[in-house]
């Protein structure tokens, strides 16, 4: 749909409150921090799309720009067909939620668990690939030194992510892992220090996860990078496709020793939401870009998010301490 619609917002918040939290209820919310996520995710992708030429990279990323794209209303049960692509941002959300459920009760069986980050240096673009498949053999190489030497089998999860350093122009690929026995874990680190001569112990860590605090194993599942600097800017295109590039074909998760699923879940292909805030009916609904919204063929809003965000915008300056 095209910006020369007439809009006409199913819901007016302008009505409400001031106290409220300028939702009709859960779901409301839900659908729109969806709309925001999805809007992101369409910024990204275009700055990815506009920075290749290659007419078959392009095609890989516009199938993420339409997920979730169209979303088919029966009653008040919406159903949008999904990417499950490792740079869709409402994707991952669901990949986090299906791995975080079916491995954190055979982790947590395991007993005291660690965090523990293994680095390399930075590298430039054209080394990342060969750089994490160095990574990828040296882990092996320490689970069965451990296992032959000192008769230890790693127990865990392991994760690759990447981020970026835009003041040198380089990666840096690193290994997040969590897993038990914190004898193996020091063997592991100090194994790692000594096959890779050019790693800095400073550049390591492990410490001791609370396993009261169910964050901990959805942090390790979140993302492959962050997709912005520490300073809060956001990669340019050819910069994510460089890192989505170099773990093509790889798995970001990889379990170690018996740690295996509770129950494998079937990656879904459609997202169903039910929103309540709705009347039922049945209805077509499609994500324009301009609106950060869903909206019908006569143009009425789903979430009337970007008057949302003008009302949180302002709120948020009537409270700035003076």
């Amino acid at each position: 749909m095209k910006a020369n619609l007439q809009i006409k917002p199913l819901h007016y918040l302008d009505t409400l409150e001031v106290t409220s939290d300028y939702f009709k209820d859960k779901t409301h919310a839900t659908q729109y921090y969806k709309a925001i996520r999805k809007h992101k995710t369409n910024v990204k992708l275009k700055s990815i799309i506009d920075s290749q030429d290659a007419l078959d990279i392009k095609k890989r990323y516009w199938t993420t720009y339409h997920c979730n794209n169209v979303l088919l209303q029966d009653g008040n049960k919406f159903t949008g067909s999904l990417c499950r692509k490792r740079w869709c941002t409402e994707c991952c959300r669901i990949k986090t939620a299906e791995l975080t459920n079916g491995y954190k009760t055979p982790m947590q069986n395991l007993g005291q668990l660690y965090f523990v980050t293994l680095t390399r240096p930075n590298v430039k673009a054209r080394q990342l690939k060969s750089e994490i498949k160095k990574m990828l053999s040296g882990f092996q190489k320490i689970k069965d030194n451990l296992r032959k030497t000192y008769k230890i089998k790693l127990q865990g999860i392991r994760k690759i992510e990447i981020t970026y350093n835009h003041k040198t122009d380089s990666y840096h690929p690193h290994f997040h892992f969590i897993q038990d026995n914190l004898h193996a874990t020091e063997l592991m680190q100090d194994l790692w220090l000594q096959q890779f001569s050019n790693a800095s112990i400073k550049g390591q860590d492990i410490r001791s996860i609370d396993m009261q605090d169910e964050n901990s194993f959805i942090e390790l599942f979140k993302y492959a990078t962050k997709e912005t600097t520490k300073d809060g800017a956001t990669y340019s295109g050819e910069v994510l496709h460089t890192i989505y590039n170099s773990i093509q074909g790889l798995r970001i998760y990889q379990t170690y020793g018996s740690i295996r699923k509770v129950k494998k879940p079937i990656e879904a292909e459609q997202e169903q939401t039910e929103l309540s805030y709705l009347d039922n009916q049945m209805e077509i609904w499609y994500f324009e870009q301009d609106y950060k919204d869903w909206i019908t063929a006569t143009g009425e809003l789903l979430i009337d998010t970007i008057s949302i965000q003008h009302q949180l915008k302002n709120k948020k300056l009537i409270n700035l301490p003076l």
